[in-house]
């Protein structure tokens, strides 16, 4: 399930950061925690699979401007769903009922009624004076009571007091302020309540609501990077005493919500980068000449210190070394303690001497096992870029053009075991955790077919490259057909849901994986996402140079299923008819058979166009006869029959009313809706035909 944490306009990038790698450290691998925007909370159904929404500090005016349309999507997810709602500081304003923030200050007072009312009350602050917007200026530890009656202070800066929140039934208080506010915090009496509530849970029909008038969510290490020395001598020192109690803190409110936390956390920093490894495949090591050829041709220079070269490539800097058993050590020791994405890369060549480095240096993938499955004839592949940890293997390509240029044509495939700056439609950013492989393999086709001479559209390259890591897995070893995934249109990848099969007690082995028998109805609740697609696109030297990059779920079933639990799955009942166990599923050897199924369909696809490569994918996705609604045709209702072979559209044929196999002779031709999509719900639609 998703926790998807809002980023648009009223949120500060500072707050959208913190919430968003706190909540990863507490609820990853168990949730996928990514940003999203209006557009997306507005148009794509994602109510169905997310656990929680999440709105940062920033503030509470810009978002009740921006956010309207979306009103009743949220009240609706969490009082008929039963979602949660979680609101940090100007989150925490927009959550409540009434805002009465800075009153009787003309310069910054705003107050009104909010439409959410997921608290009853109002929402008044700042609870205490100085506040100042863009600026750390009246930003305090404040310190906060519990239940149990103990103490511990965390980061607050404008926040609210929910006012007289101990009179509401639905309203659980679970932090109090330790000193009364500067503002009433209750509208009886001599305007302090006993109980200034500075954290409330809300129960809001089905669901809960998470308020919270200061920052639990924010974390010493990157205050740290401050530039004010009054707020770091101050604020930042003694937060930094109060870091063990403020999780557990987080771990207590989140837990409330009904999320699963991790129980065995333990607070670290973000994982250091790892150094980035290239080689080539036996026989082909003058792909990695040309590569550092080319890196100095553009501008990769010795650096002051020496040992290593250095190249300004785009949007980051690299380090460029020679001799994985020479520089392994000063590369790794250049990362330590840096935020990945703003220390420079450390990438290693091999000396003449070396094809691999040694395995101790890169424990999750062995890269000598990832040759000796990749076909000799291959391309596509023979050079493998790898990094245990590293940001995200489409953004380190994507961003910096002296990289991506320098590669030689159809050679590369970047590996990375654990991903910190993950990317996908969208632009939603996660943490891919171990277990999870990702990859990017950069391709180029030309514009024209050199044996049809017929122009090339670049959209089906997403689709012949979800079907060629379908048919890595399905082809894996003897039994792995078995493994019930398939294609979602246009790249996603999709895995039986082990919980359906076992609830309609489903028998896979020896059968072949026949989609086409569950009712297409089911498709949604049937199925979970385990790996997904993204293709940025280039242009260089008069072809197209493309990123395919993919993440996939080979052994971690958080948030949704892995292959590896398929496997176990399947042994389970082979061992009860008396067969050989499937092995073990490998990441080496699974991306080698990816790129020789890669480098197969798109020399047929380049040389003879999508009809070649139709058939095949139409065998292993999940929309043959599909039923789909056309919201802007009236709801008409249409089937899917397949793909047109110039722009990769679907086309659906309208089914007379109350029937579908009778056709009207409407032909549509369909296709998503920006990254708003989602084949189960909604379509655009262009008659094309009558």
């Amino acid at each position: 399930m998703n926790v998807l944490v809002y980023d648009g306009p009223g949120t500060t990038p500072g707050s959208v950061k913190h919430a968003v790698e706190s909540l990863r450290d507490f609820l990853e691998p168990y949730y996928a925690v990514s940003t999203v925007t209006v557009k997306v909370l507005q148009t794509e159904p994602w109510m169905s699979k997310t656990s929680a929404v999440v709105f940062p500090g920033g503030a509470d005016l810009p978002y009740v401007q921006a956010c309207q349309p979306i009103i009743p999507r949220l009240k609706e997810f969490v009082s008929k769903q039963g979602g949660v709602f979680i609101g940090f500081c100007a989150g925490g304003y927009f959550g409540t009922s009434r805002v009465e923030f800075a009153q009787g200050n003309p310069a910054m007072e705003v107050s009104g009624s909010r439409d959410l009312r997921f608290f009853p009350g109002i929402g008044r602050g700042p609870a205490y004076d100085g506040f100042q917007y863009n600026s750390e200026a009246g930003a305090r530890a404040v310190g906060l009571t519990l239940p149990d009656g103990s103490h511990f202070s965390t980061y607050f800066n404008g926040g609210s007091v929910f006012v007289d929140a101990d009179k509401f039934e639905n309203v659980e208080i679970l932090a109090t302020y330790t000193n009364h506010p500067d503002v009433p915090s209750s509208d009886s009496g001599k305007g302090q309540s006993e109980n200034p509530a500075a954290v409330v849970l809300c129960n809001v029909g089905r669901g809960k609501v998470l308020l919270t008038g200061p920052h639990p969510e924010f974390n010493v290490r990157f205050m740290k990077k401050s530039t004010d020395r009054h707020f770091l001598e101050t604020v930042v020192e003694e937060l930094k005493a109060q870091e063990i109690n403020r999780l557990k803190f987080m771990r207590t409110i989140l837990t409330k919500t009904g999320l699963n936390c991790n129980n065995d956390f333990n607070y670290v920093r973000a994982p250091n980068l790892t150094p980035l490894f290239i080689a080539s495949v036996p026989g082909k090591e003058k792909y990695l000449q040309e590569m550092e050829d080319n890196l100095v041709h553009y501008g990769a220079h010795a650096s002051d210190v020496g040992y290593y070269s250095e190249l300004n490539a785009g949007s980051d800097t690299f380090q460029l070394y020679k001799g994985y058993g020479a520089s392994y050590n000063a590369a790794s020791e250049s990362l330590l303690h840096k935020e990945p994405d703003e220390v420079p890369k450390a990438l290693i060549f091999p000396n003449e001497n070396e094809e691999t480095p040694p395995s101790q240096y890169t424990p999750n993938f062995d890269m000598s096992e990832y040759f000796r499955h990749l076909d000799a004839q291959n391309t596509i592949g023979s050079l493998l870029l790898y990094g245990e940890v590293v940001t995200s293997t489409s953004t380190i390509l994507n961003n910096n053009k002296a990289i991506l240029d320098s590669i030689p044509e159809n050679t590369l495939l970047h590996v990375g075991a654990i991903q910190v700056s993950g990317r996908g439609r969208g632009g939603n950013t996660w943490i891919n955790p171990k277990g999870v492989c990702a990859s990017t393999a950069v391709v180029t086709i030309p514009l024209k077919s050199p044996v049809t001479n017929r122009s090339i559209s670049v959209v089906f390259v997403q689709y012949l490259s979800m079907l060629a890591y379908c048919k890595a897995i399905l082809s894996y070893a003897p039994g792995f057909s078995d493994i019930p995934v398939r294609i979602k249109w246009p790249n996603d990848l999709y895995a039986l849901s082990p919980s359906y099969y076992k609830r309609k007690n489903l028998k896979l082995v020896n059968t072949g994986f026949e989609h086409r028998k569950l009712p297409l109805s089911d498709v949604e609740p049937a199925y979970l996402k385990i790996s997904g697609l993204l293709v940025n696109t280039h242009f260089i030297n008069n072809k197209y140079c493309l990123l395919v990059g993919c993440g996939i779920n080979l052994t971690s079933d958080g948030p949704t299923t892995s292959l590896q639990t398929w496997i176990n799955i399947l042994n389970e009942e082979r061992q009860q008819l008396n067969l050989d166990l499937l092995p073990e599923i490998k990441a080496e050897k699974l991306q080698a058979l990816y790129m020789n199924n890669l480098e197969v369909l798109l020399k047929e696809f380049i040389n003879y166009g999508a009809a070649e490569i139709l058939p095949s994918y139409y065998d292993l996705w999940l929309h043959s006869n599909q039923i789909v609604t056309l919201p802007d045709h009236g709801n008409t209702q249409a089937m899917i029959t397949g793909i047109t072979e110039d722009y990769g559209l679907l086309i659906a044929k309208e089914v007379k009313k109350g029937s579908i196999t009778q056709f009207t002779g409407n032909v549509y031709s369909l296709q998503p809706d920006g990254n708003t999509f989602d084949i189960f719900k909604s379509l655009i639609a262009k008659k094309v035909q009558t």
